[in-house]
Order: structure tokens, then C-alpha cells, then sequence
């Protein structure tokens, strides 16, 4: 998938990176989302190609960065309720 980083991502690209970003795999992440992990992995990469990232984390560094996403929203995963 070409870079382009003037689309705006998705909701379900928002929700997974936030997610990631808050330090969830993405098994818990498919989980969460209710979808697979082969989903969240083309969500995140859609994400990274929009965000011009190289990777996952690159992709939640520059989300960060630009206030895509917000320190305040994210939450730790909860051991518990999360393990898959």
C-alpha cells in the first residue's frame, strides 16, 4: 500500500492504534475490536502508510506527535480482562 499521508485514518484504524499505543497486543486488540488478528494487522498497517510510518510504533510516535491520539485516551491493558 502506497504512502499518503493526507488521508485521514478510519475509526477502526483509530481505535486499533490507540489501543496499541496503550500497549496492547494485537490478539487483545482483536479481542477488543471484536474482529481478527489479520484485521487489526491490515488496520495498523493502513495506519502507518497514512501516517507515512515505518512501522507500528513509528506510526503511534507520529500519531502522538500530531495529537491524532492523546496521552489522556489511552488506557493499560488489564491483565485480566484482556488475556486471550
Amino acid at each position: 500500500m502506497p504512502r499518503n499521508p493526507n488521508l485521514p485514518l478510519s475509526v477502526g484504524e483509530l481505535a486499533a492504534l490507540r489501543l496499541a499505543a496503550s500497549g496492547y497486543t494485537s490478539k487483545q486488540i482483536a479481542h477488543r475490536l471484536d474482529t481478527t488478528e489479520q484485521g487489526i494487522h491490515l488496520r495498523l498497517t493502513a495506519a502507518a502508510n497514512k501516517l507515512g510510518a515505518r512501522s507500528r510504533t513509528h506510526a503511534v510516535v507520529i500519531a502522538l506527535r500530531r495529537r491524532i491520539i492523546r496521552f489522556d485516551e489511552l488506557e493499560p491493558p488489564d491483565q485480566q480482562r484482556t488475556a486471550v
